[in-house]
């Protein structure tokens, strides 16, 4: 892939959340919702919290960021499921209907949920551990195991017995060479998140339903591209990384 590519995939997504506007806004509403509030409850003011502590028996300032974080886990149990969605909607698979039913499609299968919850467990242990090193071996991981939860849900589909390891592997494996182009991808969208910032989050309910197509828009084009199509892969889908030599894939 190279920068037209990107361009390619950032254009077909805004066109297709901007053509299906209040689908896609229904669709991650509720994530964006619970999101907003977890993190409203978790940057209020702490010298009002530590009143509250004083005046309510029973009350912690640990158990307040305990509540805010389950808004934070509910709402990325939603987000996975606006981003099948959104997969399956790229490939036609899926119809535009029912937004708000299809933003819980991490529930639709026992064993979505399962292999989501594993996959994050370990994706956040293995990256805080090469976080430990430097920061950017934290990061570099952080793309390596991106595409895992996307990968064990299509596998799984196929009726493949995968477990979350061998997710986070082919996972390694498919990036091979493309987390360049999606952390460069990723830094073409700053201008747009601090616009949803100075609008107190007005702005995501474009913003986050236009980055998360282009990003599914990636999955299924690299899974084309490596299967599909692997014949015919031209020279520039074997991009290696910044560093310009290619990355071990016998670690984590």
């Amino acid at each position: 892939m190279d920068s037209q590519d990107r361009v390619n995939l950032k254009m077909g997504a805004k066109r297709q959340v901007l053509d299906h506007y209040k689908f896609y806004v229904l669709l991650s509403i509720l994530w964006l919702a619970l999101w907003w509030i977890g993190d409203t409850m978790y940057t209020r003011d702490v010298s009002l919290i530590s009143r509250i502590n004083e005046a309510s028996a029973g009350w912690s300032f640990n158990s307040f960021f305990s509540f805010a974080g389950i808004f934070f886990i509910v709402a990325s149990m939603l987000h996975a499921g606006t981003q099948l969605t959104m997969i399956d909607l790229d490939r036609a698979t899926a119809e535009m209907d029912n937004p708000i039913q299809r933003s819980f499609a991490l529930f639709d299968k026992g064993q979505y949920f399962l292999g989501w919850l594993f996959i994050c467990i370990f994706i956040g242990i293995f990256t805080f551990l090469w976080s430990l090193l430097l920061f950017f071996p934290g990061i570099i991981k952080a793309y390596s195991y991106s595409q895992a939860f996307y990968i064990y849900r299509d596998a799984y589909d196929r009726g493949e017995n995968i477990t979350a390891l061998e997710a986070i592997t082919r996972s390694r494996e498919m990036m091979n060479g493309y987390k360049s182009f999606l952390f460069i991808m990723d830094l073409s969208f700053i201008l747009w998140f601090i616009l949803g910032g100075i609008t107190f989050g007005l702005a995501f309910l474009f913003v986050m339903p236009y980055y998360d197509l282009a990003r599914a828009k990636f999955y299924n084009q690299l899974v084309w591209r490596q299967t599909e199509s692997r014949p015919h892969m031209t020279a520039d889908a074997d991009v290696r990384d910044d560093s310009g030599s290619n990355e071990s894939d016998g670690d984590l």
